[in-house]
């Protein structure tokens, strides 16, 4: 089992986090972060190939490729295959290649690779060397790759993936099928997926919003911080602000809360899905360090034992299917206007509720469910072993630790979100959480 590297900080919410508010992490552009989805340049070629992770190898007889890419879809069909995963040769292994374009202008900063859902077990490489990787194919995770990168020269990513390992009921798909990103900030900025917006009080006239920060410095001292918290309207109006402070030692990181009174709220419904925006910034000394939006909504939920489900005060029949993550015929790279689309025919069909079954969704259907009023039941694995990609004899609760962690910190603050699902028929499984 690949050991991750990825490192992601922070507590694991408990029960009551499907009350909590909405979130487009990652999606600003201001200030000193700048990011980037790494959606061309791409080689990709099926089997093992040694030394596919050095640069000096020779990939022009490479496939040419776009990411997100499914690697089985086109086929060809395996006539004795396997029905329930469509008879397609998703089982294997191949690599990934790409130049990466890194500025002059980006030594100093941290630098991150975002990667929405690799199928499956894949390692990344950057110029040769291992940077990490992770060991569930439908999660999210992200690498710190600063050490390995040399601004202002050649650079370049390789990723492995091998399906092999996994086992599926239905049809996986196979490669990089959702896209890949980088990100660069300032050494002292906001942890990726590191806001939490909730709306723990919500009235007819106002609201209180609670915004927690985690800012990270990796900067070489100590940094006194200020955090400015601003909540925009939907139309892009400022609102209300607040401020917190600390100092955060070099190397450290840490939690900044406050909480800003919201008037007259617009709450986020079925009919009516309303998202403010609270933007934050981080200073150091009056300098601004770093800028992240994060959406959000406001509303309250509920069940009660005798009527069910209740959404802003009133009973609400959940009407909900569950829906596998591929796009049928297009296979399983996602595309946004293809989830949409089957979005749109669930609502003219009369649902109101989706299941991502069984596993990790793409980040792009909770927004489009966020933006489409509907409520969401986010769901983490299938059973367990060879459909969760728990194999051999690794450490369980290492694994379902890290792998929850990721899944709630990058679609906490969705307002669609009113269920957490840990997993599909999962009743012979228990561990205790204790971060």
């Amino acid at each position: 089992m690949i050991s991750p590297l990825s490192r992601v900080s922070g507590r694991l919410l408990g029960a009551a986090a499907f009350l909590f508010a909405s979130a487009s992490p990652l999606t600003a552009q201001t200030g000193a972060r700048e990011l980037h989805t790494l959606h061309d340049g791409w080689r990709f070629t099926a089997g093992s190939i040694s030394g596919a992770e050095q640069p000096g190898l020779d990939d022009s007889r490479w496939q040419q490729v776009t990411v997100p890419h499914d690697w089985a879809i086109s086929g060809p069909v395996v006539k004795d295959g396997d029905a329930d995963t469509g008879k397609l040769p998703w089982r294997g292994e191949g690599w990934y290649r790409r130049p990466l374009e890194v500025p002059a202008s980006y030594a100093g900063k941290r630098v991150y690779l975002l990667f929405d859902g690799v199928m499956a077990f894949p390692t990344v490489y950057v110029n040769g060397t291992r940077v990490g990787g992770w060991d569930y194919g439908y999660n999210s995770f992200y690498i710190d790759v600063t050490e390995q990168l040399r601004p202002g020269g050649a650079n370049l990513l390789a990723v492995h993936a091998d399906t092999r390992p996994h086992r599926s009921r239905w049809y996986p798909g196979a490669g990089i099928y959702r896209k890949v990103q980088l990100l660069a900030v300032d050494p002292v900025h906001v942890e990726v997926w590191g806001t939490h917006v909730t709306t723990p009080v919500v009235k007819p006239n106002y609201a209180d919003v609670r915004i927690m920060t985690t800012v990270r410095n990796q900067a070489t001292s100590a940094a006194d911080v200020t955090v400015q918290q601003i909540i925009l309207s939907p139309e892009g109006r400022e609102l209300a602000r607040a401020d917190a402070k600390g100092s955060i030692a070099a190397g450290g990181s840490r939690d900044l809360e406050v909480t800003v009174p919201l008037g007259n709220p617009r709450r986020w419904d079925i009919d009516s899905p309303v998202r403010y925006t609270a933007r934050t910034t981080v200073l150091v000394g009056g300098v601004v360090r770093d800028v992240s939006d994060t959406r959000f909504g406001v509303r309250t939920m509920r069940f009660t034992a005798d009527h069910g489900f209740w959404l802003n005060d009133r009973r609400v029949q959940l009407q909900g299917v569950n829906l596998h993550h591929d796009h049928g015929p297009l296979g399983a790279a996602f595309y946004p206007r293809a989830m949409e689309r089957q979005l749109e025919i669930m609502k003219s069909l009369g649902a109101n509720a989706i299941r991502t079954s069984h596993n990790v969704p793409a980040p792009e259907v909770l927004e489009l469910a966020d933006s489409m009023g509907l409520r969401a039941l986010d769901e983490l694995f299938d059973k367990w072993d060879g459909t969760a990609d728990f194999v051999g004899d690794g450490d369980f609760d290492e694994f379902a630790l890290r792998n929850v962690r990721n899944f709630v910190r990058r679609d906490r603050n969705h307002p669609a979100l009113y269920l957490w699902s840990v997993g599909n028929e999962v009743g012979d499984a228990q561990w205790t959480v204790n971060n």
